[in-house]
């Protein structure tokens, strides 16, 4: 899986989870600080990204995944660690 299929699943799990979130959102945008995103909204988003690829996030990774990129890259290195 490459980076931009991460991110074009990333983007319609966050449009799910956070609805307000406009789809061109800046991936370097902050969740809660640039695009209103309430931590349950955060929390629903990364649920759904675990289920979608059957991982784990662990808790020390939380604090980090603060935006699309960052989300995107803890995926892609996970995915990649895992293949």
């Amino acid at each position: 899986m490459n980076r931009s299929e991460i991110l074009a699943a990333v983007r319609e799990e966050l449009a799910v989870a956070a609805p307000d979130v406009p789809a061109d959102a800046d991936a370097a945008a902050h969740f809660g600080h640039d695009l209103g995103v309430d931590s349950l909204a955060v929390l629903e988003f990364v649920a759904r990204l675990e289920y979608r690829y059957g991982i784990a996030v662990p808790d020390d990774a939380w604090p980090g995944l603060t935006s699309v990129d960052a989300v995107v890259d803890h995926l892609e290195q996970h995915l990649v660690a895992a293949s």
